[in-house]
C-alpha cells in the first residue's frame, strides 16, 4: 500500500510518483488524477485542487491509484498565520501581474509603432493597388503586415488591462480590506459557529456508533464493507481537529471586529 501525504500547513494532500509509475498509468487514470490534482513544480508532486475539509474526491482518486494510507507532514498554521501568508503571496502575485501588464503594454506599443508613424501620410493609406506591378504588390504586402501588427497590438493592450485587473484583486487581498469590513466579519463568524455546532453533532453521532459497537453491534458502510472501531475513533479525532481550527478562526475574526469598534 502506498501513502499519500496530508500537508498540515496547506491542508492539501500530495501524491508522489516515480516517473516510471506515472508513465505506467492508463489514460483514464491520468485523467482521474488531473481531475483532482495539479502538478506542483516546486514540490515535485501532485497536489490536490481542494483543501480540508473538502478532500473526499481527492482521497477517492488517490485510493483508486493505490494511495490508501495517510502520512501527515508539517504543523497546522493558526488562522492569523494563514492570513499573513496569503497576504504575502498576494503581494508577490500583484507585483508579477503588474510586470506582466507593463510588458504587454510595451509589446502593444512596439507592434503599433510602425503604423502610428504613418499617421498624416494620406498617400500611404489611400495609394491604390496596381495589378501586376511588383512594387505596388510589395507595398501592399508591407501595409497589410503593418495592419496585422496593429491588430496584434490591441490584443497586447487587452492583456495589459487583464493583468492590471488581476493585480488590483491581488492588492486587495494583500491589503486585507475584508478584515476591516464588519458585515463580512459578522457573516464569517456566524459560519464558524454553525460549523462548530455541526461538527459537535457529528461527534455525538460517532460516539453513538462506538457505544453500539462496544455492545457487539456490527457497523457497515453502504457498500457492505465493515467499519472498525479505529476508523470511527479517527473520524472523531478529525472532527475535534476541525472544531479547534474553526474556533481559532472565529477568535481571529472576533479580534478583527473589536479592532473595528465592534458590531
Amino acid at each position: 500500500m502506498k501513502q499519500y501525504i496530508f500537508n498540515l500547513e496547506t491542508t492539501k494532500i500530495e501524491l508522489h510518483f516515480e516517473k516510471s509509475e506515472y508513465n505506467a498509468l492508463t489514460a483514464d487514470q491520468k485523467a482521474d488524477l488531473k481531475s483532482a490534482f495539479l502538478w506542483s513544480r516546486t514540490g515535485g508532486c501532485w497536489v490536490s485542487r481542494a483543501k480540508e475539509p473538502n478532500l473526499w474526491w481527492a482521497k477517492k482518486i488517490a485510493a483508486k491509484l493505490g494511495f490508501t494510507e495517510e502520512q501527515r507532514q508539517g504543523e497546522r498554521l493558526s488562522f492569523s498565520e494563514q492570513v499573513e501568508r496569503q497576504a504575502d503571496r498576494a503581494e508577490r502575485r500583484a507585483e508579477r501581474y503588474e510586470q506582466y501588464a507593463e510588458n504587454a503594454e510595451r509589446r502593444g506599443a512596439a507592434l503599433q509603432q510602425p503604423l502610428n508613424r504613418m499617421h498624416g501620410d494620406i498617400a500611404f493609406f489611400t495609394q491604390p493597388i496596381i495589378a501586376g506591378h511588383a512594387g505596388s504588390q510589395a507595398f501592399t504586402h508591407r501595409r497589410e503586415r503593418m495592419f496585422a501588427q496593429y491588430e496584434k497590438g490591441f490584443e497586447e493592450y487587452r492583456k495589459s488591462g487583464y493583468f492590471q485587473d488581476r493585480a488590483k484583486t491581488a492588492k486587495a487581498t494583500a491589503d486585507g480590506a475584508k478584515y476591516r469590513d464588519v458585515a463580512y466579519l459578522d457573516r464569517r463568524i456566524k459560519e464558524c459557529k454553525k460549523e462548530i455546532r455541526a461538527r459537535k453533532k457529528n461527534i455525538v453521532h460517532y460516539e453513538g456508533i462506538l457505544a453500539a459497537m462496544e455492545n457487539g453491534e456490527k457497523k457497515k458502510r453502504f457498500d457492505g464493507t465493515p467499519i472498525s472501531v479505529e476508523e470511527v475513533a479517527g473520524w472523531m479525532e478529525h472532527e475535534f481537529e476541525l472544531i479547534e481550527k474553526a474556533i481559532d478562526k472565529q477568535a481571529f475574526l472576533e479580534a478583527c471586529v473589536d479592532q473595528c469598534g465592534g458590531i
